[in-house]
């Protein structure tokens, strides 16, 4: 047991001198609690016994608290400040989440479906962007989609969709190239590839795309140049500097609009795929009425999600 509660039992004195060491005098105090005047005088007295300490002395009809009695009103006043502050952070954890996603999930899926999500959790969501999968060790996270195997230390998960990828280019390259959608692999090998910088990062690079998508081994040439970021990558094939890796599903927009075209096969990842996690033991029904609308929207959109 604390040093405190056995000094103090009633540890709502400390309220009830509070409010008298702000208000100045019992009877506003009392006003202010929602008790009566002989209550609180008859507090401040047992207080004051228990401390074995003067907290008060009288100047006409107003109370003037000494120096133990500063000291007190000091020590209270710092740690309610503090108990209010962790439970306004407590009551601000228990109706938002934190949603991490990389940025290219974020733009094309999460984001034009926040609105639904938050209907759904019946929460707040504030998404939080990570481009590596070690930035999410340590950090404030509720929920994360994270591409991989499932098989993440102290993650719970479940699998959202196969990782669908396939090779996309602006129509004017892919047209001056004589590529199409029917492309094999090998024609492509010679071109201009967008790389991404891969460490720290589970999504597929085109080394593992070319050894899925074809039956004779095929290596790329070095590239000239990493990308830091997936949204550079497809901007870059947007403006028809190169040939880009694109996730099917993130893509079919861009597709429907007539802004980048398919120049290959596609590549579904045997062993791997989006993942939507959490932490061991932190579910709840939040959590599950997202997963729930997530899989209700891939279920809905399965020429972009599922059989490629």
């Amino acid at each position: 047991m604390r040093p405190l509660i056995s000094r103090l039992p009633q540890l709502h004195r400390l309220a009830v001198f509070d409010a008298v060491a702000t208000a100045g005098d019992f009877t506003s105090a009392a006003r202010a609690l929602g008790i009566s005047q002989p209550a609180v005088s008859r507090h401040m007295a047992s207080l004051a016994n228990e401390l074995d300490v003067q907290l008060f002395d009288r100047s006409g009809r107003s109370l003037v608290l000494t120096a133990s009695g500063r000291a007190l009103a000091e020590a209270v006043d710092s740690a309610f400040v503090g108990l209010e502050r962790t439970l306004t952070e407590l009551d601000g954890q228990a109706d938002t989440l934190v949603f991490a996603v990389q940025p290219a999930m974020a733009t094309t899926w999460v984001v034009p479906l926040l609105d639904q999500l938050e209907t759904s959790a019946g929460a707040e969501i504030r998404l939080r962007i990570f481009e590596r999968s070690v930035e999410l060790d340590g950090s404030d996270w509720d929920l994360a989609i994270v591409p991989g195997t499932g098989d993440w230390p102290g993650w719970e998960s479940t699998m959202l969709f196969r990782e669908a990828v396939r090779p996309f280019a602006a129509p004017s390259l892919a047209d001056g190239l004589g590529l199409s959608g029917d492309s094999s692999p090998a024609a492509l090998a010679s071109h201009n590839l967008l790389h991404i910088d891969d460490v720290g990062r589970p999504n597929m690079t085109w080394l593992e795309w070319f050894a899925e998508a074809s039956d004779e081994p095929i290596t790329p040439p070095e590239p000239r140049l990493h990308y830091n970021a997936y949204p550079t990558v497809i901007q870059e094939a947007l403006a028809g500097n190169g040939i880009a890796l694109g996730w099917q599903h993130l893509l079919s927009d861009m597709v429907e609009r007539g802004l980048l075209v398919p120049v290959g096969p596609i590549v579904q990842r045997r062993h791997g795929g989006h993942h939507i996690c959490w932490r061991i033991g932190t579910a709840d029904h939040r959590h599950d009425a997202i997963v729930e609308h997530l899989h209700s929207e891939i279920l809905g959109s399965s020429a972009s999600f599922a059989d490629i």
